[in-house]
């Protein structure tokens, strides 16, 4: 996370509104950059997602994947960042012990709720919408297609797969920006 390098308060500014901006990020006062990724599966840790990894997550202030890892050292190996993660339909059972298939994190005044997936693509977001109540977006995987968009004011992130893109999409990640609010990035790979 990055700060200003200083914040003062003058007399004659609200003190609550002057701390309500600080909290809330405006005014550039912090962002974080959050990597999510999500379909890597992979059986271990190669050298294209090593480079990707060092490219992108080195720096970051979290690290979230979305699931479908397929095996334990991928998990292991993200462990060097701060992460947050899920599990997803096709991964290894031992994952399925060590990782939720749902869980909401806090990012500053935010609620994220962050899953895989499963089913049909066609339906997934209408699922998705019944798992999780008051948060402010929703980060998920399955489809292997990126998707941002906003509903009722609800952040909808699928990242798509670092490997596998499907159909017209390219393998790619996400970029979670924090800057007062939340904002999806999508990088080609």
């Amino acid at each position: 996370m990055s700060y200003a390098p200083c914040l003062l308060y003058s007399p004659g500014v609200n003190l609550m509104e002057f701390h309500d901006q600080f909290r809330r990020g405006k005014g550039s006062l912090w962002s974080m950059r959050i990597v999510v990724m999500s379909d890597t599966h992979l059986e271990r840790v190669n050298d294209a997602f090593a480079d990707i990894c060092t490219r992108y997550c080195k720096g970051a202030d979290m690290v979230i994947h979305l699931g479908d890892w397929s095996k334990g050292p991928v998990l292991d190996f993200l462990q060097q960042y701060p992460l947050e993660a899920v599990s997803g339909n096709s991964d290894d059972p031992v994952l399925w012990d060590r990782l939720p298939m749902k869980k909401v994190i806090r990012v500053m005044d935010f609620r994220i709720g962050i899953t895989h997936g499963w089913g049909s693509v066609h339906d997934i977001r209408r699922k998705l919408s019944n798992e999780f109540e008051r948060v402010d977006a929703v980060l998920f995987g399955h489809t292997h297609q990126p998707i941002i968009s906003r509903e009722k004011g609800i952040l909808w992130f699928n990242p798509g797969s670092v490997f596998h893109g499907r159909n017209s999409a390219g393998c790619s990640l996400g970029i979670l920006h924090v800057e007062g609010e939340l904002r999806g990035e999508i990088i080609p790979l």
